[in-house]
């Protein structure tokens, strides 16, 4: 199961406030969360006249603290478990949004912690990602739809982006998610009246959504992580556990995810019996390993036979309860030296318990088993199977799903 594991130590975001002062002179009290690289403006104004009485230009003087970047955590998605078949990547994508109040970068590292029934797995790890954030400085009503524009905090640079956040970037603001139509970021002349807040514009996401000032707009971006499966070491499914970790050098965001690599699990049996005699008579007196198909008696081992017997061979191919199919299910058996095929005898069976066996043509058509009558029988077991288009053992085997089974009989004589 994938999960969010919470890391310790990881301070909440406290910004530095706006302790008095204002973006245009007037008082403003901002919320507690403040942009980083926002610009705290003091200006104080000195009124006078002169002695006749007269009103003087007033005197101002302006002092402006930069606020800084104060780290956090950012929050990572948990893509769901995934079942894979060997050889194939199971690939998660995950999103990252940014929890600080400023341009922050992040770094994944990932590893296998534990491996079962698979030896040699490998994952990938994501480069570096760097995500902006601001804040809203006025609050404002978010159009479900159209655009709307936003006041948040210049970064002191006349560019295309404020805070690392541009146009086509995802946001997440209040927990909802947009896109950002554009921004407006003009250069700040230095005459301590200019405004010191820009606009982002946002495209609206369908719902109307009321925003306040100090809301932080945090950026919000998507990786994939891939895990490569190794060699399979059982006929049982296994499983890769990998620890997804990303941190801004200081908090650390964790997920881990356990991918499982279905095994095919596919087993085949051959049995055979002497026709010419019942179970445990003459031919067939000394077989070992008896199994019973729908009151027919087949044996792994110790039957014999005489020159002109007949010997019926079975083949059981049974599919386990991993949940990887099998596909494209080809059955090749060379008719054994000595022997001569007996014509019309390929017959296969999809109940799994030899109740209901289907004659099969011995011509290289599209049913389920064919034999060129001198050195091999084929049998395409399955569902989907296709025709022997390329001849006699040039079919297209079929697909076996989880607990399924298929038997396949044909005769020889012994010569």
């Amino acid at each position: 199961m994938l999960k969010i594991l919470k890391r310790p130590g990881v301070s909440p975001l406290t910004a530095a406030l706006f302790a008095a002062g204002a973006l245009t002179g007037a008082s403003q009290v901002w919320a507690t969360t403040t942009a980083a690289t926002s610009t705290v403006r003091n200006i104080v104004t000195v009124d006078y006249k002169n002695s006749a009485g007269t009103a003087q230009t007033p005197l101002t003087a302006a002092v402006d603290v930069t606020v800084n970047l104060v780290k956090a955590a950012a929050t990572l998605s948990a893509p769901v478990d995934i079942t894979t078949d060997p050889a194939t990547a199971a690939v998660y994508s995950y999103t990252i949004t940014n929890g600080a109040n400023g341009l922050s970068t992040y770094t994944p590292s990932t590893s296998i912690t534990a491996q079962a029934n698979i030896a040699g797995s490998t994952v990938s790890t994501p480069a570096a990602i760097v995500l902006g954030a601001t804040t809203v400085t006025t609050g404002v009503t978010i159009a479900a739809a159209g655009t709307t524009a936003i006041t948040v905090p210049r970064d002191n640079l006349a560019d295309t982006s404020v805070n690392g956040i541009a146009a086509g970037d995802t946001v997440v603001i209040g927990g909802a998610v947009y896109t950002v139509s554009a921004v407006s970021d003009v250069q700040v002349p230095a005459s301590p009246s200019t405004l010191v807040t820009t606009t982002i514009t946002l495209n609206g996401n369908g719902t109307l959504q009321a925003v306040t000032a100090g809301t932080l707009i945090a950026e919000r971006k998507t990786f994939t992580v891939s895990v490569t499966p190794g060699t399979m070491t059982s006929t049982l499914d296994a499983t890769v556990d990998v620890t997804l970790s990303v941190t801004d050098g200081t908090n650390v965001s964790t997920d881990s995810s356990t991918t499982t690599v279905a095994a095919v699990g596919l087993t085949v049996t051959k049995l055979v019996r002497n026709t010419n005699y019942a179970a445990g008579v003459g031919g067939n007196t000394a077989g070992t390993g008896s199994t019973t198909y729908n009151s027919v008696v087949y044996y792994t081992g110790g039957v014999t036979g005489n020159p002109g017997e007949v010997l019926e061979y079975l083949i059981v191919v049974s599919k386990g309860s991993s949940a990887s199919i099998a596909k494209f299910v080809k059955v090749s058996d060379p008719i054994p030296v000595f022997t001569l095929y007996q014509a019309g005898t390929l017959f296969v069976d999809t109940t799994g318990v030899g109740t209901s066996f289907t004659a099969a043509t011995d011509a290289a058509d599209a049913d389920a088993g064919e034999t060129d009558g001198a050195t091999s029988v084929y049998f395409y077991p399955g569902a989907g199977r296709g025709g022997a288009a390329g001849g006699f053992g040039g079919g297209t085997g079929g697909s076996m799903a989880t607990s399924t089974t298929s038997l396949m009989k044909f005769q020889v004589k012994i010569q």
